[in-house]
């Protein structure tokens, strides 16, 4: 009985051992499918990365964007604006000019060829220069560095009384030769007719039927009287701050004063649009800090 069972135990022990063999063998060729499995998930993650980085949401340009302060303003004035471009649509700040009393131009940074999304802050010494004298210092600056970097076209991102030069050097008749075609301008917090506290009052000013503006202040008829030379087919963005206080202003600019751009480019083939901004951050000074502003001007002079 014992030899018996003593086979007996022998084979339990045999066929006890294989089936431990056949469950190893499973388990290593299951771990090994995981592993497959894995890596082809891990392989399928890494294409799409690799697909999201190629298909940037922004554009990659080699065309130059000119930022310009209002008065009394200064290079603080766009530097949130520019930083936030530079973090979000890939943009990068090759040079600051900065506009000498004598219109005289110093540059400080690098502007290589290639380079993406170029920004260039323009800061003048004078920030309360008359504005034909800021018209002109801008001018200098874009046909010095088109002239330098062989650029056809560029881009405008301008504040307060930085948009009434810009607009009144786009209405300059004669400009340098081969000066370069503006592309895109985007208008923040543009007092083209009137500055509460100086000229305007809230709620004062109002449009007509015809889309003029009743009142009519100084700089705006200067503008008007040249309005014939403004460029054709350019894109405007013309932000604006409501502070929700019953002004309908962003406390030193009214939104007729800022929306009097429409009307003073009447007749000319450009794309124009307005967008306007309410609460507290809608203030004049705070618009260039204003994230949401800055999204959008990113979005609009970039985005696909």
């Amino acid at each position: 009985m014992s030899i018996i069972f003593m086979r007996t135990f022998k084979k339990e022990l045999i066929m006890k051992k294989i089936w431990q063999l056949i469950l190893m063998f499973l388990a290593v060729v299951s771990l090994a499918a995981c592993g497959r499995q894995t890596k082809s998930t891990a392989d399928s993650a890494s294409k799409t990365t690799t697909n999201k980085k190629v298909a940037a949401p922004y554009l990659q340009t080699t065309m130059p964007t000119f930022y310009v302060h209002g008065y009394q303003g200064s290079a603080h004035s766009t530097d949130t604006l520019i930083n936030r471009a530079v973090k979000q649509a890939d943009a990068h700040k090759v040079l600051v000019a900065t506009v000498a009393n004598d219109g005289t131009v110093s540059y400080t940074g690098t502007w290589r060829k290639g380079t993406v999304n170029p920004i260039v802050q323009v800061v003048f010494a004078n920030n309360v220069a008359p504005y034909a004298s800021q018209s002109i210092w801008l001018m200098t600056v874009i046909s010095e560095l088109a002239n330098q970097h062989h650029f056809k076209h560029y881009n405008v991102v301008a504040h307060s009384a930085g948009n009434v030069a810009t607009v009144n050097m786009l209405m300059t008749a004669v400009q340098p030769t081969n000066f370069p075609q503006i592309q895109k301008f985007v208008s923040l917090a543009g007092c083209y007719n009137g500055v509460i506290t100086e000229d305007d009052v809230a709620n004062q000013n109002y449009f007509l039927k015809s889309g003029e503006p009743a009142l009519k202040h100084s700089v705006y008829q200067m503008l008007d009287a040249k309005r014939q030379n403004f460029p054709n087919h350019i894109s405007i963005l013309n932000i604006m701050g409501d502070l929700k206080d019953g002004s309908h202003s962003d406390e030193l600019v009214s939104e007729v004063s800022a929306r009097s751009l429409k009307y003073l480019i009447r007749g000319h083939q450009t794309n124009y649009q307005e967008k306007l901004f309410y609460g507290r951050h809608a203030q004049h000074s705070k618009l260039h800090e204003n994230k949401e502003v800055a999204t959008t001007i990113n979005q609009y002079l970039w985005g696909k």
